[in-house]
């Protein structure tokens, strides 16, 4: 092998080295615990079973979020990038104040920007986000009419109506070992509005915790 191939080929192994430590960094998975607050609900315009009783205003449906992000850019102490996410929530009790009904859902898909900023103590890794993308629910109103018994109650028979989400979020992440980082509080507002006919916001105020792990891709 000549000289010059040689220094080709160390040349090559050392961008490609630098290529994955850089990738390394840079992209994450994470999973969450999430708590949701849906609001509006004693306003909104959906047309609910004909049953005795008042609305309250929210339900608080919780279970899962996981995603992954990618950190594309670095501008001075701010990293920016992508996030994808997707979450399951849901809860036994629906926004009617005599009875539970079929609870209330949540699912949702959404993707965004991310910036990730760096501090003076290394560990900490606050971040900020803004997502939009589709959710699903029922609100904690819309129960299917067949569920209804004569006496009032109401089965797990519910409607999902597709929704316009988004979310502005802010949150903490502490790395505890190489690969993981601990996610201290994640804090969010944004809402769901419907397509289709009962035009209507419904605020959304979120929770989350839980861990990030780095890809070594």
């Amino acid at each position: 092998m000549s000289f010059r191939n040689a220094v080709l080929l160390l040349a090559a192994f050392a961008i490609a080295l630098s290529l994955s430590a850089t990738a390394h960094a840079q992209v994450g998975a994470y999973g969450e615990f999430t708590v949701n607050r849906l609001g509006g609900l004693i306003s909104s315009p959906e047309p609910t079973p004909n049953l005795s009783g008042a609305r309250t205003n929210t339900v608080d449906p919780l279970g899962g979020t996981g995603g992954v992000y990618y950190d594309r850019w670095k501008i001075g102490p701010v990293k920016i990038g992508g996030d994808l996410r997707g979450s399951i929530l849901t809860t036994k009790r629906g926004a009617y104040v005599n009875f539970n009904g079929g609870g209330a859902r949540m699912f949702s898909a959404l993707g965004g920007v991310r910036a990730e900023f760096h501090t003076p103590f290394a560990p900490l890794k606050p971040y900020v986000e803004g997502l939009a993308g589709l959710g699903k629910s029922d609100y904690g109103l819309l129960y299917n009419l067949q569920g209804v018994t004569n006496n009032g109650i109401v089965g797990n028979s519910t409607v999902l109506r597709n929704n316009f989400q988004y979310q502005a979020l802010v949150g903490l992440d502490i790395k505890v070992l190489p690969i993981m980082d601990y996610r201290v509080a994640e804090l969010g507002y944004g809402g769901l509005d419907p397509f289709g006919t009962y035009a209507h916001n419904y605020p959304i105020r979120s929770v989350s915790m839980g861990f990030v792990f780095h890809l070594p891709f």
